[in-house]
């Protein structure tokens, strides 16, 4: 049976919303602490090194898994702070990593060792313009996004978790239960204000630097550090409403809650599922979890709930708000998933179906490796489905983002734990069992795919970006053109070459 606690639990597993160690090269060009006298007048206010009482607060991100390490903090006021700053580290060769809201967790960044991390929260605004575009600053999450324009009647696609740095997420696409209608966050994005490596401020639109423009919008941390992005929105779907229905299951469940997503495909533009496969925290049980979101009426969304509720254990149904989705959808524990610092490896890639055998002999393999290494309780995996028709409706070379037509469902595997005794056995577990669903044979797709945002680290770039040689051509031109000294390398880099792209 589920716990009492095991909801709230569970929820905080739901944040999915990392190449070997040996083979990442780290970007540890110059010791900062030996640049501290160096710090340009104009900036050297805005530094926070590691001995300031506020160093731990200002550099926190959401993994410490095979991490990032930072001498300093810089805390940009203005963009030409921004401007000097980047000029600095790129002159000085101090490796820098930027912060949105800092839940990147790819192995990749663990290139920067003693560097500088720039923390953008003075950037934080979130503004509905005379138009209905909304500008969002760098320094803002999901949530203050949600807030001002769904308070304005208006909505876009936005991730689930409401303390995701909108920027960090919408530069590799941005997926979303509102994609069905609205497509990509990024499939939104009308202009961008960043800087460059060598500080210039420029902008990209449609009409202004096209290319820069295109690459942004789906492997947009290879290029710069982005100032603020002005999105279109859309007048709020069922006055901004949507019906919830939040389920648990025994695992004896697990293969009805398969069939009863699968009889909904394909799903209305409107609907979202997550499912989660856990354990609970009190008995090391597995249990399954349902979380449904319909943005339309009530009664609609019942009848998709209907198969669900007829299997579950506990059901909660609620309408809300789209603006209080973020933070009291759930059950209210979403919050959770924005407690920072543990150890998170995730394992994520793109399935055209939900091979139900697959399925539940990983939930089989799951509950032995949680009864034998009870420190792993905290770990899980999901699948997210999502409408896709959003995101299916814009040409293939729309965007750089490239898995049009292959986001079926999002399988993400998350080992989560605080004592580094299991990490080994944890991400050996998650690998192969990754490695198992990249089978064309189980996951219904002739190639491997992998949403950027929900990529290890030791993925081909092919797998991130596409396998289509004129994506590689054009990304790799732009890379040369707009990061030529490499400093926005750390997260999933763009290769330089052609033939480093497989």
């Amino acid at each position: 049976m589920v716990s009492s606690t095991f909801v709230p639990s569970l929820i905080m597993l739901s944040s999915a919303a990392l190449a070997v160690a040996s083979a990442i090269k780290p970007l540890r060009f110059a010791n900062v602490k030996r640049q501290e006298a160096g710090w340009p007048d104009v900036i050297a206010s805005s530094v926070i090194n590691d001995t300031s009482s506020e160093f731990g607060l200002k550099s926190a991100r959401w993994s410490s898994y095979e991490a990032p390490t930072f001498d300093a903090v810089f805390i940009p006021e203005t963009e030409e702070d921004l401007s000097v700053g980047l000029e600095y580290f790129t002159r000085q060769n101090i490796p820098f990593l930027t912060k949105s809201g800092g839940h990147g967790y790819s192995t990749t960044l663990r290139q920067v060792q003693d560097g500088v991390l720039i923390n953008m929260e003075k950037f934080n605004y979130s503004r509905v313009n005379d138009d209905f575009t909304a500008t969002i600053g760098s320094g803002a999450t999901f949530n203050d996004m949600v807030y001002a324009i769904g308070t304005a009647g208006r909505e876009a696609t936005v991730g689930s978790c409401p303390c995701v740095g909108v920027m960090g997420a919408t530069l590799g696409g941005g997926v979303g239960r509102l994609q069905g209608l609205h497509g990509l966050a990024s499939d939104a994005v009308r202009k961008v204000r960043l800087a460059l490596w060598n500080g210039t401020i420029v902008e990209a639109c449609d009409d202004v630097n096209p290319d820069l423009f295109w690459g942004l919008r789906g492997a947009g941390q290879n290029f710069g550090v982005v100032i603020e992005t002005t999105f279109e929105t859309y007048p709020a779907t069922n006055d901004g409403f949507s019906y919830e229905a939040q389920m648990t299951f025994n695992a004896s469940s697990l293969g009805s809650v398969v069939d009863a997503v699968n009889s909904l495909l394909p799903l209305d533009p409107a609907l979202a599922l997550v499912t989660i496969v856990a354990a609970d925290p009190e008995t090391l049980e597995t249990v399954v979890l349902v979380n449904l979101v319909y943005a339309g009426p009530e009664d609609q969304g019942k009848e998709f709930a209907q198969p669900f509720v007829d299997l579950s254990v506990t059901t909660v149904e609620s309408i809300i708000s789209w603006v209080d989705l973020p933070t009291k959808g759930a059950g209210g524990f979403n919050n959770v998933q924005c407690i920072k610092g543990r150890r998170n490896s995730l394992y994520g890639l793109t399935n055209k179906v939900i091979d139900k055998p697959s399925v539940l002999e990983m939930a089989d393999d799951f509950s032995s490796l949680v009864q034998a290494n009870p420190a792993l309780s905290a770990s899980a995996f999901l699948i997210e489905t999502f409408a896709v028709q959003g995101i299916d409706a814009l040409p293939d070379d729309y965007s750089a983002f490239p898995h049009r037509g292959h986001l079926d469902h999002f399988f993400e595997i998350i080992v989560s734990y605080e004592d580094d005794s299991v990490a080994e056995v944890g991400d050996d577990w998650a690998m192969r069992w990754r490695d198992h669903f990249r089978n064309p044979n189980i996951s219904g797709y002739d190639t491997v795919a992998v949403y950027q945002n929900y990529g290890h680290g030791d993925e081909a770039p092919s797998i991130l970006y596409g396998s289509d040689e004129w994506r590689h051509e054009r990304l790799t031109a732009l890379k040369n053109s707009y990061d030529p000294q490499g400093v926005f390398n750390a997260y999933h880099p763009i290769p330089t070459a052609i033939e480093d792209w497989s």
